[in-house]
């Protein structure tokens, strides 16, 4: 079942997406009596069929041009989405980008700083082309073409805390992936 509902007052530039039945028709089994492998195996089908709750927010790609051997630099055009741009608040946040037509979203670390989104409008980010995956499909895009992003996720890295600053003027933060 997918259903897209009209954008909230809150988010007028934003649609939900529900692509599962909702929770309410499922059983809940009482897992603690199973053997562990059929404990596991319960979880994981109770949650293929949990509710896509993520709000998506259409944005145009405002860039995209090749940065290295299978790396691309993207940039994703996020002026018309300013609470996006906000909640981008520390280094080291992500969130989901998904092309249209293109049924698994992919999750991709943001390369701008915090402070880039709000003067710019703008998201960057640092994508390795992987065959067979939405990635891949995000490379082939043009400029203009339109995907769909989540919010800003998670906590960041906390550089706040390094106390006193001053004596700490050079931080290296080490990540896997393109997020390096």
């Amino acid at each position: 079942m997918a259903l897209a509902l009209s954008p909230s007052p809150s988010l007028p530039h934003a649609h939900v997406s529900q692509t599962f039945p909702p929770m309410s028709i499922l059983r809940r089994i009482p897992l603690l009596h199973l053997k562990p492998q059929r404990r596991r195996l319960a979880t994981l089908a109770a949650a293929a069929v949990r509710q896509d709750t993520t709000v998506w927010t259409p944005t145009p790609l405002a860039e995209i041009s090749p940065a290295a051997e299978s790396l691309f630099h993207v940039s994703i055009d996020i002026s018309d989405a300013p609470d996006i741009a906000s909640s981008h608040t520390r280094a080291g946040q992500y969130l989901q980008l998904r092309v249209v037509d293109v049924g698994k979203p992919t999750f991709l670390a943001i390369a701008s700083p915090p402070s880039f989104a709000s003067a710019s409008g703008a998201f960057e980010f640092l994508v390795k082309s992987v065959a067979g995956s939405t990635a891949e499909v995000l490379c082939g895009l043009k400029k203009g073409d339109v995907v769909e992003i989540s919010q800003v996720m998670g906590r960041g890295f906390a550089v706040d805390r390094i106390q006193p600053p001053d004596e700490y003027p050079t931080v290296l933060i080490f990540a896997t992936g393109s997020g390096i």
